[in-house]
């Protein structure tokens, strides 16, 4: 099997998997919540008005841009709080992890280990010696 039908299976194999079938499924309905697109559209304005001020140097309305930031800052954690963007984060942090598995995993094959028996060493296992170390979170 070549490199790159390895890497095909790879991809399948993630596309197969439940994590990813529930951030498509988040991401769906993320797109569909008429209430969030219009705070997502909001937080899109703020950030051209943070940067219009801010581009103005030394013009700049230091009041204006901490005003901008508070209310970017207050949307956004609005934003957060709500279900179904919770539900979002939630898979994204799960596919997340599933790409930091991957990655180590790689990493560990470019360091010479056997494909077959290598493991990930545990992250509270730190050895303080960098070469072992399979990453943190």
């Amino acid at each position: 099997m070549s490199l790159e039908s390895a890497l095909r299976e790879l991809g399948k194999e993630i596309q197969a998997d439940e994590r990813f079938s529930a951030l498509q499924a988040a991401a769906k309905v993320n797109d569909a919540d008429e209430a969030l697109q219009q705070q997502m559209q909001e937080m899109q304005l703020l950030s051209l008005k943070y940067q219009q001020e801010a581009e103005k140097g030394e013009e700049a309305s230091q009041d204006r841009i901490a005003e901008l930031q508070q209310q970017y800052q207050d949307l956004y954690n609005e934003i957060m709080q709500g279900e179904n963007m919770q539900n979002y984060s939630v898979a994204a942090s799960a596919m997340e992890e599933m790409a930091q598995y991957i990655s180590s995993m790689i990493g560990l094959f470019f360091d010479g280990q056997d494909p077959e028996t290598c493991e990930i060493p545990a992250s509270d296992g730190c050895t303080h010696d960098c070469s072992t170390c399979g990453g943190c979170h």
